[in-house]
């Protein structure tokens, strides 16, 4: 699946991809934890992280939107569908430069849904990493093949758990048994030793591909800069963020929103906004300014929020504007974001 819906869906599966990955490098390392204390990891977790074709665990979800990110690289003639939102608007004074170095604009090109996503694919295109597009698309090709690798790994370490939980157990039942002699019995018993080691090394790949595709993918997000579903996300669960990617979280903040990270809040705000939610895109703001993470573009925003919220009569009715429903003002200032 790629082309249209791709590029239209990109900054959703980009989104995912985060969140999907942490919440996995988060249930594995419990069950390196559990495996070091106890000395077997727990076959149902497992189960339930990978999950099957008919009902997808989060591992399985995370896998199926790397190949789709990754192993579908759009061209510049797939475009979204014509119903998708246009570009966003360029004053005079950017189309002055531009005009003077004798480049057209997308919008004079095409239709203005293709110009907007034509933007999107540039600017996911325009790699921050040493040797352009070329580096960015090999760092995208290793974070796929991690997350495979790691995953099937996870399969087999599946199958490990389940023999340990089931045969092994059974095995020291049947050894218990007076009929059971030593000659029938000891032939047999190294193996579950052997399943032990077998999840142990499994366990030691996939901690080190995951941490290393976890640090690969830091530098693959440095072109997302502009991605408010993903500041969305990154906001609401810092927390698990931060956990996952440890060191790398503060450097990755930084190349994204700059050394003060007042951006991740803003677009944070304004992709709740553009959903319609504003009573947590004002917690979500109110927050970041009582950590002093607001300057002038965050405070003036939360300031235009609070005023909207204190007006008479807001939230009573539908707003003749927008149609949104009780409770969801327009808000005319929410410009379009630039992407470049």
């Amino acid at each position: 699946m790629k082309g249209r819906w791709l590029l239209a869906n990109r900054d959703f599966l980009v989104r995912d991809l985060v969140r999907d990955y942490c919440a996995v490098f988060q249930s594995l390392s419990a069950q390196r934890q559990r495996f070091e204390e106890a000395g077997a990891v727990s076959y149902s977790a497992l189960r339930d992280l990978l999950g099957e074709a008919m009902r997808k665990g989060v591992f399985w979800r995370l896998k199926d939107t790397s190949h789709l990110l990754f192993r579908n690289v759009p061209v510049h003639s797939d475009v979204a569908p014509v119903d998708t939102p246009g570009p966003a608007i360029t004053t005079d004074a950017q189309a002055a430069p531009a005009q003077a170095s004798g480049e057209h604009s997308l919008e004079s090109a095409t239709a203005p849904a293709e110009a907007e996503q034509i933007e999107v694919l540039l600017r996911h295109a325009n790699s921050l990493l040493p040797g352009g597009t070329a580096a960015q698309q090999a760092l995208e090709a290793l974070i796929d093949w991690s997350i495979g690798y790691a995953f099937h790994e996870c399969v087999k370490l599946r199958e490990d758990a389940f023999q340990n939980q089931h045969y092994a157990n059974r095995l020291v039942q049947i050894a218990r048994h007076d009929a059971v002699t030593a000659d029938m019995y000891n032939p047999l018993r190294g193996l579950v030793g052997q399943t032990a080691e077998s999840s142990s090394r499994e366990l030691s790949r996939i901690s080190h591909v995951i941490s290393h595709g976890l640090r690969m993918l830091a530098q693959y997000l440095a072109v997302e800069k502009h991605n408010t579903h993903l500041a969305r996300w990154l906001a609401s669960e810092e927390h698990l963020a931060r956990q996952a990617f440890g060191a790398s979280y503060v450097t990755l903040l930084d190349a994204l929103y700059g050394p003060e990270h007042e951006q991740l809040y803003v677009l944070a705000a304004r992709d709740f906004l553009e959903a319609g939610r504003l009573e947590p895109a004002l917690a979500l703001l109110e927050g970041a300014d009582g950590r002093g993470l607001l300057r002038g573009e965050g405070r003036n925003l939360l300031r235009r929020l609070l005023a909207e919220t204190s007006s008479p009569g807001v939230g009573s009715s539908i707003c003749a504007v927008c149609d949104k429903r009780d409770g969801f003002p327009c808000l005319p200032y929410l410009h379009p974001l630039e992407t470049r």
